[in-house]
């Protein structure tokens, strides 16, 4: 199965956009960071990354919470939310460097005004010595 949207940029804003009203946020987070489902947005995926397993994932349901949405969803919906996913779990640099550690606020971060777009990860600035991004320090 290929993806008759990928890399089309508004198909990601429309996925995003579906990824909000049918409440995918509600187990996944917004921009698929993961809460009670699996998060989407660190390029690991239980059941395969590919576009067709993301697609058959929203098609058929997963077990332990996934709902089927392929009785429910048309083809073209379920494709840009599959644009969408995979937007998100594009990784922002060489490496995704550490999150959870002393050490992540000198890595890079997502400015707030960028975190609820449908490319957050395209727009990581540096942070240095917990300055702002740019800022110098003497």
């Amino acid at each position: 199965m290929k993806n008759p949207v990928a890399n089309n940029s508004e198909a990601i804003q429309r996925g995003m956009n579906y990824f909000a009203t049918f409440n995918c946020v509600g187990c996944h987070a917004p921009n698929g960071g993961g809460g009670m489902g699996p998060a989407l947005s660190n390029s690991f995926f239980i059941y395969g990354g590919a576009d067709a397993n993301i697609y058959m994932s929203i098609y058929q349901g997963r077990p332990n919470g996934m709902p089927s949405w392929g009785a429910m969803l048309p083809e073209n919906i379920i494709w840009d939310l599959v644009a969408y996913v995979q937007s998100i779990s594009k990784e922002p640099a060489k490496s995704w460097g550490k999150t959870a550690s002393h050490d992540a606020w000198r890595i890079e971060q997502t400015p707030a005004e960028f975190s609820q777009t449908s490319t957050p990860w395209s727009q990581t600035e540096n942070f240095s010595a917990g300055q702002k991004p740019n800022e110098k320090h003497p």
